[in-house]
């Protein structure tokens, strides 16, 4: 564990942080098994491999159990220990989704309001925004996340029960904004 948790500050709002040190032999088989070890554990409701992660010995992974509360996701970093034996996993072909992306910044951004830090809320509200190339629109940060999650809601069928919970998350944590 790492991060808030392991330096025990985290609060009701924080993400779960692990790394994952595999011998560099298992590091291939371990990636390529992730999601059937983690579906032992729970029923997996998301799960996306960084594509931005451009080491041969690294993965990240963003991984949400169903029953999680939208606020913890793990993020998951397994790192290859260092040998001459390493077997590189297969590519994973799954496509970041820019649209999945912004409902998780929407998620972070509620979190960062919750910890009173609008600035960095608006900072994720402008990134969602961007991600599905909508401009942002006026109003308060409460209101930018709000339409962030009804435009996607109303847009792309793939995400909306997903973009329902964001926004509801979104009406429960923030009903006093």
């Amino acid at each position: 564990m790492r991060g808030s948790q392991a330096r025990d500050e985290a609060d009701l709002y924080s993400d779960i942080d692990l790394v994952w040190h595999v011998a560099a032999a298992r590091f291939g088989p371990a990636c390529d098994e992730l999601a059937h070890t983690l579906g032992s554990i729970d029923r997996i409701e998301s799960l996306r491999w960084d594509p931005e992660v451009d080491d041969l010995r690294r993965r990240l992974v963003f991984v949400r159990f169903a029953e999680d509360p939208l606020f913890w996701r793990v993020d998951l970093e397994i790192q290859a220990e260092e040998d001459s034996m390493l077997r590189s996993p297969q590519p994973v072909d799954q496509p970041w989704s820019p649209t999945h992306s912004a409902l998780m910044g929407a998620v972070a951004a509620i979190k960062a309001l919750l910890r009173d830090d609008p600035a960095a809320a608006a900072g994720l509200v402008s990134r969602g925004f961007e991600k599905i190339h909508i401009p942002v629109p006026g109003g308060t940060v409460p209101d930018q996340i709000l339409a962030l999650v009804e435009t996607i809601y109303d847009a792309d069928d793939a995400w909306a029960l997903l973009a329902a919970r964001v926004r509801d998350l979104h009406n429960e944590a923030l009903a006093d904004e």
